[in-house]
């Protein structure tokens, strides 16, 4: 029932990566991790700062939270909502995105707020982008951010996508589902990465981060 899991993020457009995440095992399981993301917006100050302190306040949250919590979805929102308060508090921080989940077993929970993404392929079925409900504004870090929680059972063999608006927005949403149809792990890594990638310079046109977990 093990995981595989792999990430890639890089900065784009400008020298400081404004993109956070987390990946890790949830508390006291090594077959069960939890994914948190956080695309700092840009063209105000303090989106690094609030992308940074989202994530560590969620991976705090769930540090000290009591291990039956984590496959409700409404738990997720309950944290999120907490770290929109905590970041609002900062005055160094400004806005940003923010999806949390996790996968125990095959069941996938969370919830989310912006234009990151998570994308689930289960069980030979045609990827599916559970955020797809969520809304972009008012962002986290104004203390009003507004949650969407999600919950998927997930079929084997599946896959769970976690990313940055750097990723589909300019790999297309056609490419991200086409890839995550057809590959799997680092080879399905590298081919969003090309997609996303000037065609002139090879450069990344924003901020891209993917994390990707499989059923193995």
């Amino acid at each position: 029932m093990s995981i595989r899991t792999y990430s890639f993020t890089a900065a784009g457009g400008h020298p400081v990566n404004e993109d956070a995440f987390v990946l890790r095992s949830l508390p006291g399981s090594t077959d069960d991790w939890f994914v948190v993301l956080a695309d700092g917006q840009g063209g105000r100050a303090g989106g690094a700062r609030a992308a940074q302190l989202a994530c560590q306040t969620v991976s705090e949250c769930v540090r000290t939270s009591p291990g039956t919590l984590f496959g409700d979805s409404y738990s997720w929102f309950e944290m999120l909502t907490r770290t929109d308060t905590a970041v609002a508090a900062d005055r160094e921080a400004g806005f940003t995105t923010l999806v949390a989940l996790s996968v125990e077993g095959d069941y996938l929970s969370g919830a989310s707020c912006g234009d990151s993404a998570a994308v689930a392929v289960s069980g030979g079925s045609a990827p599916r982008v559970v955020t797809s409900r969520q809304f972009k504004n008012p962002p986290v870090g104004c203390g009003d951010a507004t949650f969407v929680p999600f919950e998927l059972e997930l079929v084997r063999p599946w896959r769970v996508l976690v990313m940055s608006d750097g990723v589909w927005k300019y790999a297309s949403w056609d490419r991200v589902w086409d890839c995550a149809a057809r590959l799997s792990g680092e080879e399905l890594i590298a081919e969003l990465q090309t997609a996303a990638r000037l065609k002139t310079t090879g450069e990344f046109q924003d901020d891209f981060t993917v994390v990707l977990l499989e059923s193995e």
